[in-house]
């Protein structure tokens, strides 16, 4: 084919009646012409090749397929000469059974003697585990009663938190009329602290009790003299200040008797003595810095605590 497109190449080209353009239009037909042939004939090599790829993997597929049957005839020749082994044995097992029967009858009787000790070691196991249910059930109806003694003790707490917090509550209301002489009134750690400064209750060194003091002491003491089931302790507070008193020593011996003085006022409130106490802390217990009058101020206070009795705490956690 291709020396056909050359032969009309050259025929146009000796003709004088083609033009230049003409003629590169043919050789451009000539060249587009050669490329398509040169694909089609990879094309047809690359088919060529995959035929033959193709060929081969059938070709391993017979070998290997021939393999295989050999491998079965080779075990279907191995079963027939296992059976016929199984045959022979069969035949042999008859002449040893008897003995095989009169082994079994031997073994079974040795099996029941060791049956009949087991159910002795059994029914030791069923009593021992009889006796560890017992303690078990012993011992669970120990732990309902520590569960119980707890949610006791859980409600009786409660129900001191809520007393206090009533407490807190009485004792607020009943300072109203006191709000602007810097009285506060804080929970902390399950204890109502009362605390009063000491521009309410003392002049400075004195330890006796202003009347606005006492009018705010009074109330206190009104609120509380129904709170039977309520500890009063009554705490004298001073800054770091030495005294200056031929009649006082320090300040602990000041701390006393302010609080002593307060705890007289209470009484005369109507309040039970036996269900309050009066403690001096001195300068031990300061609340703010000593070093600046704002903070030795806040140190001299008295602080009325409040502390709900725990007798039925007790007596539950004290239960046998």
């Amino acid at each position: 084919m291709k020396w056909l497109w050359i032969a009309v190449a050259t025929a146009l080209l000796s003709s004088s009646c083609v033009s230049k353009k003409e003629h590169q239009l043919v050789l451009d037909q000539m060249a587009a012409l050669e490329k398509a042939q040169a694909v089609k004939l990879q094309d047809c090599n690359d088919q060529n090749l995959a035929l033959s790829g193709v060929l081969e993997d059938l070709q391993f597929q017979r070998t290997a397929l021939e393999l295989r049957v050999s491998a079965l005839n080779d075990s279907i020749l191995i079963c027939e000469n296992k059976l016929e082994e199984n045959n022979a044995y069969i035949q042999n097992l008859g002449s040893s059974l008897d003995q095989q029967r009169r082994n079994l009858a031997s073994e079974l009787e040795a099996k029941n003697k060791t049956l009949q000790a087991k159910e002795l070691e059994l029914n030791d196991a069923l009593a021992k585990a009889e006796a560890e249910r017992m303690r078990l059930e012993k011992l669970r109806k120990e732990l309902e009663t520590v569960s119980n003694r707890v949610k006791e003790l859980e409600a009786e707490l409660r129900r001191k938190e809520e007393a206090v917090a009533r407490l807190k509550e009485a004792i607020t209301a009943a300072l109203a009329g006191f709000s602007d002489l810097g009285i506060a009134v804080e929970f902390r750690n399950g204890k109502v602290y009362v605390i009063l400064p000491e521009k309410l209750l003392f002049k400075s060194g004195s330890i006796d009790v202003d009347p606005k003091g006492q009018e705010a002491i009074l109330q206190i003491a009104q609120a509380l003299k129904s709170q039977t089931d309520v500890r009063v302790a009554v705490e004298g507070h001073t800054d770091n200040i030495p005294m200056k008193s031929s009649t006082i020593k320090d300040n602990l011996d000041l701390s006393v008797l302010r609080a002593t003085s307060i705890a007289r006022i209470m009484i005369s409130g109507g309040m039970d003595p036996a269900h309050i106490a009066a403690v001096g802390r001195g300068d031990t217990q300061p609340v703010a810095d000593n070093t600046t009058p704002e903070g030795r101020a806040k140190n001299r206070r008295t602080e009325i605590v409040l502390t709900p009795q725990l007798d039925k705490i007790l007596e539950i956690l004290n239960e046998n």
